[in-house]
């Protein structure tokens, strides 16, 4: 009996440590992502901007001090929306509050999250704002599972947030100087 009761403990330890919390990870109509040259909501061509799930410990309020959390969105026809689906977050158990947060960038900066990013926001970036919460999933601490967590609503995430418009490169505008000079050159 004493064998059985530890298997038992042991079985139900092994699914705590590989616990996962599920997450709704797309906004809404009133947490739209603006474009930061227009002030109006991104484009509506579908795959343009790329969004990754940050996390850290809860209270935590530098930006810089998030981690990737392993969730990927992209945005959607309508302007200013996207989505990444319903998400599983492994090492975020559910019952378990942490910060959060959404990074934003232009597909021309890639594909994959890159933490190098984290030091350029604003130029290279877009950040939401800091959201708390605790997943969904099965809650070890009550024994019941919890809805997902709603990454913007009113209680976590409020508003949308801002994607930086790349600005062109140095080369880029002395080329352009080179051909207005070119151009508008006077004849004699």
């Amino acid at each position: 009996m004493k064998k059985l009761a530890a298997i038992i403990c042991l079985t139900g330890l092994t699914a705590c440590a590989f616990a996962q919390g599920t997450v709704t990870f797309f906004n809404n109509p009133t947490t739209l992502i603006t474009d930061g040259a227009t002030g109006q909501a991104t484009a509506n061509v579908a795959g343009q901007f790329y969004f990754a799930l940050l996390t850290a410990p809860s209270g935590t309020t530098d930006p810089t001090a998030f981690t990737f959390a392993g969730a990927y969105g992209t945005n959607q026809a309508v302007a200013g929306r996207f989505t990444g689906g319903v998400a599983s977050i492994a090492g975020w158990s559910a019952g378990t509050t942490r910060a959060f947060e959404v990074a934003g960038w232009n597909v021309s900066l890639g594909t994959t999250w890159n933490p190098a990013w984290l030091s350029g926001i604003g130029t290279l970036i877009g950040m939401s704002a800091i959201g708390s919460g605790s997943p969904g999933g099965f809650n070890a601490g009550t024994g019941g599972t919890d809805p997902n967590l709603p990454i913007f609503n009113a209680t976590t995430i409020g508003s949308g947030f801002v994607i930086p418009v790349p600005e062109p490169g140095t080369a880029a505008l002395a080329g352009l100087g080179a051909a207005a000079m070119l151009i508008f050159r006077r004849r004699k």
